[in-house]
C-alpha cells in the first residue's frame, strides 16, 4: 500500500512533436534522447507501435519516464476489476490473457489508489461497465487530498477522447466510457496546480501519474518518477515540461512502468487494483 493513503514512436504526429520540443525548451525542461539510458531504450525486438512515445525527460533536477500515446493510434485499456474478478490484477496475468487473445502488451502501469482487498478505491470503469462507483467522501490520505479527479477515456463525436475532471464534476454517460479511475490529489485542472502543493515542502516520494495534452484531447501523457519527488515539481513537469492542463496522480511508491527495455517492472507479486495498458495485434 502506498504511503500516506488511509485505505489501502516510432512515429508521433509532427506537429504534436514539434510542439514537445518547444515547450520542454521554453520551460527549461529537456527530453533525453541522445545518449539514451539502457534500461530506457527500448530494444530492437520489442519495438514501440505508431502512436507511442517513450522518453526520459529531466524537470527541475529529477529524471521521469514519460510515455505519449495518441488514442487515435494505439488502444488504450483499463483492467483489474472486470468480470474476470481478481484475476487481471498483475502485469504478468494481463500479458498472458492478452497473449491468449491474440495481442501484444506493450506497456502497461497502475492505474488509481486502491483498497487493501484490492477493490478500487473510487470510480472504476472498463469498458462502458462502471465496477466501482465515484467516492465523494471525506478522509485521510492522498486520495482524499481534495480537489482529486477522474482519468477517463470516452467516444466523443465518433472519437475517444481523454479528460481528467474533477471527481463531482464526472457526469459522462458511463456506456460512452472506454476506461475511468479516479485517484487523487488532482495534480492540475484548468492549468491550476493543487493548492496543497508547495514548492518547499519536505515530502518525496516516487509518483506515477497521468496528463491530457492542452488542445489534443486524443493525446495522454503517463509519466512515473525516476526516483523520490514533491508532489509540486510532479505537477509542474506536466504544466511545464508536457503542456498540460489537467493531470492526476495515480500512486506513490508502488507504482511502476511496464516498457520495452525498463527495469524494475512488475513482478508477480505486484497487485493492483486496476492497470492502463497498451497492446497491439501479434
Amino acid at each position: 500500500m502506498a504511503t500516506l493513503r488511509a485505505p489501502r514512436t516510432l512515429a508521433f504526429r509532427s506537429a504534436f512533436c514539434s510542439l514537445l520540443s518547444v515547450a520542454s525548451l521554453a520551460c527549461g525542461t529537456r527530453s533525453v534522447d541522445e545518449p539514451p539510458r539502457p534500461e530506457h531504450s527500448p530494444r530492437a525486438a520489442d519495438p514501440l507501435p505508431r502512436g507511442l512515445t517513450l522518453r526520459t525527460v529531466e524537470h527541475l533536477g529529477a529524471r521521469y519516464t514519460v510515455a505519449s500515446l495518441d488514442l487515435n493510434e494505439v488502444e488504450l485499456d483499463l483492467y483489474g476489476q472486470g468480470p474476470e474478478g481478481g484475476s487481471l490484477n498483475t502485469v504478468p496475468a494481463v500479458r498472458a490473457w492478452l497473449t491468449a487473445q491474440g495481442r501484444r502488451m506493450v506497456l502497461a502501469t497502475n492505474a488509481g489508489i486502491f483498497e487493501t482487498d484490492g477493490r478500487a478505491l473510487g470510480l472504476h470503469i472498463e469498458r462502458g461497465v462502471e465496477h466501482t462507483p465515484r467516492n465523494l467522501a471525506d478522509a485521510p490520505g492522498n486520495f482524499f487530498l481534495k480537489p482529486n479527479a477522474v482519468f477517463y477515456v470516452a467516444t466523443v463525436g465518433g472519437e475517444l477522447q481523454a479528460h481528467v475532471v474533477e471527481t463531482s464534476a464526472f457526469d459522462e454517460p458511463v456506456s460512452r466510457v472506454r476506461l475511468a479511475t479516479q485517484s487523487g490529489p488532482a495534480l492540475l485542472l484548468n492549468g491550476e496546480l493543487h493548492p496543497r502543493f508547495l514548492p518547499d515542502s519536505d515530502s518525496f516520494k516516487l509518483r506515477s501519474g497521468v496528463g491530457v495534452a492542452a488542445g489534443a484531447p486524443h493525446v495522454v501523457h503517463l509519466a512515473i518518477s525516476d526516483g523520490e519527488v514533491r508532489f509540486h515539481d510532479f505537477g509542474t513537469l506536466f504544466r511545464d515540461a508536457l503542456a498540460c492542463t489537467d493531470a492526476l496522480f495515480l500512486d506513490g511508491t508502488i507504482s511502476v512502468l511496464n516498457a520495452p527495455g525498463r527495469r524494475g517492472v512488475a513482478h508477480e507479486g505486484d497487485r493492483f487494483g486496476g492497470i492502463l495498458v497498451v497492446s497491439e495485434p501479434r
